[in-house]
């Protein structure tokens, strides 16, 4: 199935500007063609194109399946961006593929990559979510200082970190009915007064396993761990 991303306005559909290219001159649509889109609400529905022009496709539509593509379970990772934006790049693409709900790029006091490109990581984001064929995008929030993250609200906080000290599995502490953070910290882990102001704010602490992993690999397990257990 080929998904394009749609906007419904009143009784029609119209392609985002940026499928129309693909849509027309690569794949051939042409009116009264039918296609699949999403319009990121988790919904999918089928269009009866109408109308096609080098910047717009329009129609009628139907909805085909609510949330489609979707997981049982609301996840979230809070993740510091790697110096080598090719990895957390990976990270965001495999991640949607398995169903997480939101992404907080996180600056943390070891973090080497304070900037980031939020458009770039959302643009990867849609890629994955129409190759996975879900109906719900998953959100990227704007880079947020460790310290303005910590102090915000969340059902259950979870951080992984390489500090010693008594940890739960992240299988233990998973739960299908509550949504999830997981903290992820940067190459050089989280500080000592970072992974305290965790805990005070109530942050269980967890392990991955018994390797030392980079942090995009930290993230993966992370997230596969939960799709997994609770997908």
């Amino acid at each position: 199935m080929q998904l394009f991303l749609g906007h419904i306005n009143d009784n029609e559909f119209q392609l985002d500007a940026a499928e129309v290219q693909h849509c027309v001159k690569v794949l051939r649509k042409t009116i009264g063609d039918e296609i699949h889109f999403i319009t990121g609400d988790g919904s999918l529905y089928k269009g009866l194109i109408s109308f096609t022009s080098k910047s717009k496709v329009y129609g009628s539509f139907t909805n085909v399946l609510s949330n489609f593509g979707a997981v049982n379970y609301s996840l979230t990772v809070a993740i510091a961006p790697t110096k080598n934006m090719d990895r957390i790049e990976l990270f965001v693409e495999k991640a949607v593929e398995m169903g997480i709900e939101t992404i907080v790029p996180i600056i943390c006091e070891h973090s080497e990559r304070k900037i980031i490109k939020e458009e770039r990581l959302r643009k990867i984001v849609l890629s994955a979510t129409k190759q996975s064929l879900k109906g719900k995008i998953a959100q990227v929030q704007e880079a947020t200082p460790f310290k303005e993250f910590i102090t915000q609200e969340h059902s259950k906080l979870l951080i992984a970190h390489c500090e010693d000290g008594d940890k739960f599995s992240l299988k233990e502490v998973l739960d299908v009915n509550v949504p999830t953070t997981i903290m992820i910290g940067p190459e050089g882990d989280f500080s000592l007064s970072e992974i305290r102001m965790a805990l005070d704010a109530g942050a269980k602490p967890i392990h991955l396993g018994s390797s030392r992993l980079r942090t995009e690999t930290a993230g993966l397990v992370a997230v596969s761990t939960v799709y997994q257990e609770l997908g």
